[in-house]
């Protein structure tokens, strides 16, 4: 999946660029986590071990394991000494990249085979102390910190500014194209194309629901009055008249459909040549919303997945769907088909939960362990 976006370009770059490094290793290291899970049990990659699957597909993983294993090596050696500028989501990468490359360090393995490594000489804790203090130490230490300070807010200001872009643009090309290109087009080709202002069963409907009613609020203002009722051919000239009135405003409303579909590709259109402009700010958003969301705290994590899936896929959920439909449904000038949003409701939400729930045992349980705990322990104390 990953391993295909990045063994292709890596390698080609001569010049050092720390995210991208970091974005290589992050997902070569996931790759060897995915693959040890899914062939080996989650154990240790072995070429000498038998697989119940075919020799070519073996030779694939292995081919696969090998060239994520050298990314991470080769990210780990250029990155080790930019640690100091790191935020906590990367150093969360960094050490998932050092996990895996010591997990497979060949003079590790060659040592001891069959038992867990040599205690270090001292508490890694102690160890720990001495690096911290030789990089505060280090006189470079100050240009690093600034140097890491400036780069995270020059992403938060890049990040939001293509958010912004990605929100404005489409509804502002919207509403102007709307307003001053599409309706004055449609309303001026309408009476002679009739597809654009085709009948809809939904707009006779409710017309004659509204001249029934203004037929019953004459009759009743006419006694609050005291007056005697219309005559048949006096209500027959108000009802004609208000007839002519409501054909006009479905008339009117039926060219509406039309409209929103092509203000809609209008907007879909600005959407699409914004990301085609904007493909590095969109790679420094994607790494904004990665940092965000992985800087929240476990509790957190759980309370947004909990609160995710309980509107979308929970109890109450098939309100918020109905009212969901109905207004998409509306916009496009299609009836509300009840029987379509039954069966909407009772597929769809079940698809969305199997999917949510894969996504939380193959990658969450691999990255984030501890969100996965808390999250079941607040679903078994709700």
């Amino acid at each position: 999946m990953a391993g295909r976006n990045w063994l292709g370009t890596f390698g080609g770059t001569k010049s050092f660029n720390v995210n991208s490094e970091l974005d290589r290793g992050y997902e070569a290291a996931l790759l060897i986590q995915s693959l040890e899970l899914e062939y080996y049990g989650d154990r240790p990659i072995r070429q000498d071990l038998e697989l119940s699957v075919p020799s070519t597909v073996q030779a694939t993983i292995l081919r696969k394991f090998r060239a994520a294993i050298n990314v991470c090596r080769s990210s780990l050696d250029k990155l080790e000494y930019q640690r100091a500028q790191f935020d906590t989501q990367e150093l969360r990468q960094l050490q998932l990249i050092e996990s895996v490359v010591n997990r497979y360090n060949p003079r590790r393995a060659a040592s001891a085979p069959t038992i867990s490594r040599a205690p270090d000489p001292l508490p890694r804790s102690l160890l720990g102390i001495f690096d911290t203090l030789r990089r505060q130490l280090n006189p470079a230490a100050e240009a690093t910190l600034v140097a890491g300070f400036r780069r995270r807010r020059d992403s938060t200001l890049i990040s939001l500014k293509v958010l912004l872009l990605l929100i404005l643009v489409p509804l502002l090309v919207q509403q102007v194209s709307r307003t001053y290109i599409i309706s004055p087009a449609v309303d001026h080709f309408a009476p002679d194309l009739p597809f654009l202002s085709y009948p809809k069963p939904q707009l006779e409907e409710q017309a004659v629901e509204k001249l029934r009613v203004f037929k019953a609020e004459i009759e009743f203002d006419a006694l609050l009055r005291g007056d005697s009722i219309p005559t048949q051919e006096e209500l027959q000239q108000k009802l004609s008249a208000k007839a002519e009135e409501l054909k006009e405003e479905a008339d009117s409303e039926s060219t509406h459909a039309i409209k929103n579909v092509l203000a809609d590709l209008a907007a879909t259109v600005a959407f699409v040549v914004v990301c085609l402009f904007s493909r590095e700010e969109l790679r420094v958003l994607r790494g904004f919303f990665d940092e965000a969301v992985y800087g929240l705290s476990d509790s957190a994590k759980a309370f947004a997945i909990i609160l995710f899936t309980d509107i979308f896929v929970g109890f109450h959920s098939p309100e918020g769907w109905t009212v969901l439909l109905d207004g998409i449904a509306n916009h496009f000038g299609f009836p509300a088909r009840e029987n379509f949003i039954l069966l909407f409701i009772a597929t769809f939400p079940v698809i969305l939960a199997t999917i949510f729930k894969y996504w939380i045992f193959r990658y969450l349980n691999r990255v984030s362990p501890s969100s996965v705990a808390t999250l079941r322990g607040m679903n078994g104390g709700g």
